[in-house]
């Protein structure tokens, strides 16, 4: 796919800030409360020191092979034919997650909104505008999503300003929640967090060089681990534990606590906006990113054939589970398990790529 432009710190942070607000405002934070309790906001800042980490270590392995991208890389490290396999396996545990995350607002949408709409519907309603981004390529994407994230964290920093009476410093005690114990193991094994930093080094080829890359990444897992710390301590500060749990969609419910007059009572559209929003340009960045690696894996760089069936496979793969309960299990399976193939995959490929000195081929 042609290259536009090269993209700059703040373009590619909005990227990755919209690709993890997708799952958090969502469904995320029940998971982590049904977890870690009351103490979900903690979870969140070991998170993102943990991805900090991680990314300054993988980044300083990544320095010579920022113009190429992730897929190249793993092409040129382990060959064409094994390179190619790891290629279509790391997008197929990608293209699941987004299966799983489009059945997820499908049902969302459907609960909330248009009980009777049909799958169907609804996939024409999601995924024929993911396919029509994609086709006009990353650049295309970043420029929506530098609308979309301001929009959306203006909207929720409103919202948590207009629920400030409802906080309560009684919902969040005792700070630790269910124990420590329970905070490390949620922080560190479940969920996932941060690793969508994978698509970085998938897109690092858009980038304007190392630095850019660089910075995207620490910048990008800095403002993602604030921006859902803040949110899950407003959630938890607002609905008291254990009640928090068994509220699927928290971002809903939340709204539905606004009860200031006849204009700013009705909040739930603007939910439905902002889900609709962030999940449309994370899917398409989904698309984008397996288009990537299964381009390299083919050995072209024009990654529009790939887009039709990437966007069928999410659609026929997210119609798999024959429950909206089924639906949410699978999702939830799928970010607590994807994680760990990133990291050992990352791992791997730039071990690999350094120990066969591709950068001096």
């Amino acid at each position: 796919m042609k290259i536009d432009r090269r993209l700059g710190v703040i373009s590619m942070t909005l990227v990755f800030v919209n690709l993890s607000l997708a799952k958090y405002l969502l469904v995320l934070p029940s998971f982590i409360v049904q977890e870690a309790g009351n103490s979900a906001w903690i979870v969140q800042i070991l998170k993102g020191a943990a991805a900090l980490g991680l990314f300054a270590v993988l980044a300083a392995l990544y320095k010579p092979y920022t113009g190429l991208g992730l897929g190249e890389v793993n092409r040129r490290a382990l060959g064409k034919f094994f390179g190619g396999v790891l290629n279509v396996a790391l997008s197929a545990v990608i293209i699941l997650r987004g299966a799983f995350l489009f059945r997820t607002l499908s049902e969302a949408l459907r609960t909330l909104e248009a009980a009777s709409a049909s799958q169907e519907f609804m996939a024409l309603f999601i995924l024929v505008p993911v396919a029509i981004c994609a086709l006009k390529g990353f650049n295309s994407n970043a420029d929506i999503s530098s609308i979309i994230i301001p929009f959306t964290l203006l909207s929720v920093g409103a919202m948590a300003a207009i629920l400030i009476p409802h906080f309560r410093f009684a919902n969040i005690t005792p700070i630790l929640g269910e124990g420590p114990v329970e905070i490390v193991t949620t922080a560190v094994g479940k969920f996932g967090g941060f690793f969508e930093m994978i698509f970085l080094f998938i897109f690092s080829r858009y980038v304007s060089g190392y630095k850019t890359f660089k910075r995207s990444g620490l910048f990008g897992i800095g403002a993602i681990a604030l921006i859902t710390a803040v949110f899950m301590l407003m959630y938890c500060a607002t609905v008291p534990y254990p009640a928090s749990k068994k509220f699927f969609f928290p971002l809903y419910q939340l709204s539905r606590l606004i009860m200031a007059g006849a204009f700013i009572q009705h909040l739930e559209p603007l939910v439905v906006f902002i889900w609709a929003g962030i999940v449309l340009c994370s899917l398409t960045t989904i698309v984008l990113g397996t288009g990537e690696l299964l381009a390299s894996a083919a050995g072209t760089k024009d990654i529009s054939g790939f887009v039709p069936i990437l966007v069928a496979i999410i659609f026929f793969a997210g119609e798999l589970p024959q429950s909206e309960i089924v639906a949410y299990d699978a999702y939830r399976t799928v970010l607590n398990t994807g994680h760990y193939v990133y990291i050992i995959a990352l791992l791997f490929i730039l071990l690999m790529a350094r120990g066969r000195k591709i950068e001096k081929a």
